[in-house]
This record gives C-alpha cells, structure tokens and sequence, in this order.
C-alpha cells in the first residue's frame, strides 16, 4: 500500500550507529538547532526537512517554547542535546 502512494521507507540494511552518513546529517541539524535556532522556512530547514521531520518526531527539536506557546524558530530540547552528545560520542569512536 505505502509503496503506490510513493512512500519510500528508510534503510534499514545499517543499524543507526553504523550508518555514518545519517549519524552526521542528524549531528548537524541538532547542533544547529542548539547553536543557532533556525526558522521553518529558512533554506536549512528544506534542505534538512526530512532529518528535522524526524528529530521533530523523537522530541529532540521543537517549536514550543512553553506549553501552548510556538515560535517559528526550530530550538533544540533537553532530549535532543542528550541525543546530540551520545551522536558526538559515537562519531568519535568512529573516527578512531
């Protein structure tokens, strides 16, 4: 069914701490978002959508900044810089 919609679904053939690529693409949009909020419809944020899309999902970025309270700027959450920090570990293993 997914596939006549044209919904392509992710590799799956490398876990997460494998796939480099992804790792860095996560990295980057994170540490964006923690360094420099950026907007929703800045050229980062539609080059990177997906990524953001899915980081917005996992509760790693967000919109809100106090319940019921949105900005147009994406802002790294707590979750995301734990996630931020486990990605600079895991990337410096890498690079080892």
């Amino acid at each position: 069914m997914w596939e006549e919609l044209g919904v392509t679904p992710t590799d799956k053939d490398l876990p997460f701490d494998e796939n480099v690529e992804q790792m860095i693409a996560f990295w980057i949009v994170l540490d964006k978002a923690h360094r420099e909020p950026f907007t929703v419809k800045s050229n980062f944020a539609r080059q990177a959508a997906w990524h953001i899309g899915v980081c917005a999902c996992k509760g790693l970025v967000s919109l809100e900044v106090a319940p019921d309270m949105f900005t147009n700027y994406w802002q790294i959450t707590l979750e995301g810089i734990d996630f931020l920090e486990s990605l600079d570990e895991s990337i410096a293993k890498l690079s080892k």
